[in-house]
């Protein structure tokens, strides 16, 4: 049985509230305080309070029957936190952090300094995430770009069966170009050809539109070389291979065995595979994003410097997004520079070490 009450069975007070929240309609209309947020944010808010309603169903039916903003007490907060105690503090700091959105924004003027001071004390104790879950995951993106240039090239180009070296190929070329531009799992997910990925004779460019980062700023750069050699292998040979089989016509990046649309789950699934193969550490997409952190605050000063426009991070300030539009493309090419520089560093040292036997 589902954790998660979805919306067409929350109680009827809750609906309400929720389509007027999420209300939105023509300049001269009023919005809900929840209007702005994108669909992905709604859908995650919703899920967040859903998960609230279904822990009362089952825990304090009566309460479903007072008007949502009034049963959001904080003992039952803490008397959910309390059920909630075997999953990580950052996931208790959300749950209780969606309900807490939900109410003040329906109930702006009340007096929310107790609940404040919960979520407060919630941040401190989920601060820096699961360390354990990171520890010994995280490598350099320098690492990681190699291992999936390995994959689509040499180790692909070994494989008899055409299938799995189409597949190989495929999944390199997507470790290769996470590695250099750590975008976030649903933005990677939707990359379509001809509308975020602008294929030219002499340059290949990833551009996501605002609707696809997180912060809702524009993000773009270029895959420079090696990675676009294959990148480009996989737009004109093995993308169309894998569409043939199936017969499928459509713009999306990322294709299955047999040409369709891959799935989000899929994607996050190929990708831990292929680095768990590569590297013997399973590595998940998002953690692609603390390898580029990681790598660019070792390296110096002037580098860490380059994390929030790579990460298309947006900062706290409405001028600084204007800087990152206008830098991401600059600072992918310092990182992927970076890379080759690591890597570059990396041959000339074997072949002195090789020179003095």
């Amino acid at each position: 049985m589902s954790l998660v009450m979805p919306i067409h069975a929350w109680p009827a007070a809750d609906q309400v509230l929720w389509a007027t929240l999420i209300q939105s309609g023509n300049p001269f209309e009023d919005h809900g305080a929840l209007a702005h947020l994108r669909e992905t944010s709604r859908e995650t808010l919703a899920t967040r309070y859903g998960r609230w309603l279904e822990w009362l169903r089952r825990s304090d039916p009566e309460a479903l029957l007072e008007p949502p903003v009034q049963r959001a007490t904080i003992d039952r907060l803490r008397a959910w936190l309390a059920a909630l105690d075997h999953t990580a503090k950052m996931t208790q700091l959300m749950f209780v952090d969606g309900v807490y959105r939900v109410v003040t924004a329906a109930a702006p003027d009340l007096d929310w300094s107790r609940h404040k001071r919960l979520l407060g004390a919630l941040k401190r104790l989920a601060k820096g995430g699961t360390p354990e879950r990171k520890r010994g995951r995280i490598l350099s993106s320098r690492v990681l770009l190699k291992a999936g240039l390995d994959l689509a090239g040499r180790r692909s180009q070994a494989t008899q069966n055409a299938l799995q070296r189409a597949l190989k190929q495929r999944d390199g070329t997507m470790v290769a170009l996470l590695a250099l531009m750590p975008i976030r799992l649903r933005a990677l997910h939707e990359l379509s050809i001809g509308t975020s990925v602008y294929v030219e004779a002499e340059s290949i460019t990833v551009a996501l539109s605002e609707d696809m980062t997180k912060t809702g700023v524009p993000w773009e750069a270029d895959i420079s070389e090696p990675a676009a050699t294959v990148f480009r292998t996989y737009l004109t040979e093995t993308r169309p291979f894998l569409m043939a089989r199936g017969k499928q016509m459509h713009d999306r990046l990322w294709v299955e065995k047999k040409g369709a649309p891959m799935q989000k789950s899929t994607l996050r699934l190929r990708i831990a595979e292929t680095t768990l193969k590569q590297t013997g550490i399973r590595i998940p997409p998002h953690f692609f994003r603390y390898a580029a952190a990681t790598t660019l605050a070792r390296e110096n000063t002037a580098a860490s410097k380059l994390i929030r426009p790579v990460l298309a991070h947006s900062g706290f300030e409405t001028a600084e997004k204007h800087y990152i539009q206008a830098t991401t493309l600059d600072a992918g090419r310092a990182f992927n520079a970076l890379l080759q520089k690591k890597k570059n560093a990396g041959k000339v040292a074997r072949n002195t070490c090789a020179g003095g036997r």
